[in-house]
């Protein structure tokens, strides 16, 4: 069943406490799952302004869920001990998925997320069907997964978010190659402008 809602939380550590960091977060991912979540993940961001810091992902079927989720984490130690490494959440937001169809492997092997979030030109169902049109490059490329949303709160409300997992860096050189001579990626960067990329490392899992 795919998920309806991505919430994606970014926090800074300080690098002394980031593999504990992200041994507590491994935990609390399974916390996650047994709260409410479909899956969650914690990782490290590779690039971008907040490089080296932690990424919690979940997907969640409802905002029901979410809730039930945050009332969990408010009695946990182990989110309590996370906290204590010195973590400071910089950014939490929560996006809508949208229907786009993707052949996605029986077993996905997700290690890596790019993400992409940009202002669109176009109108919602006209962008949906140029990602319907992209997504088989991305499948053929060696994509694990491929989601397409807007973000719901925060500064950047109402941009779309697409986040591509990839089994290991060579299938993003592999994807991005292909991007470089399609025309229907053309088509999308005409549609929209792109305002954030980054790469993710995923350290660990709960699904």
């Amino acid at each position: 069943m795919a998920e309806n809602f991505y919430v994606n939380t970014v926090g800074a550590v300080p690098a002394g406490q980031l593999s504990h960091a992200l041994a507590l977060g491994k935990d609390l991912a399974q916390q996650s799952k047994s709260a409410g979540s479909e899956r969650a993940s914690v990782g490290t961001l590779m690039t971008g302004n907040n490089a080296g810091s932690v990424v919690f992902q979940q997907f969640l079927n409802s905002l029901d869920d979410f809730a039930n989720v945050m009332d969990a984490f408010a009695s946990s130690s182990t989110y309590a001990k996370i906290m204590e490494t010195g973590l400071q959440v910089t950014m939490r937001n929560i996006a809508k998925f949208c229907d786009v169809p993707f052949d996605a492997p029986a077993a996905p092997n997700r290690k890596y997320v790019i993400l992409t979030r940009g202002t669109s030109h176009i109108p919602q169902p006209d962008l949906l069907d140029l990602m319907a049109k992209a997504a088989p490059m991305f499948a053929e490329s060696g994509a694990q997964s491929f989601r397409f949303a807007r973000i719901m709160t925060g500064n950047n409300a109402g941009d779309f978010l697409l986040g591509v997992t990839y089994p290991s860096m060579a299938e993003i050189e592999t994807t991005y190659d292909a991007i470089g001579t399609s025309p229907i990626a053309a088509q999308i960067y005409g549609a929209m402008d792109v305002n954030l990329r980054n790469i993710i490392k995923i350290q660990g899992s709960a699904s």
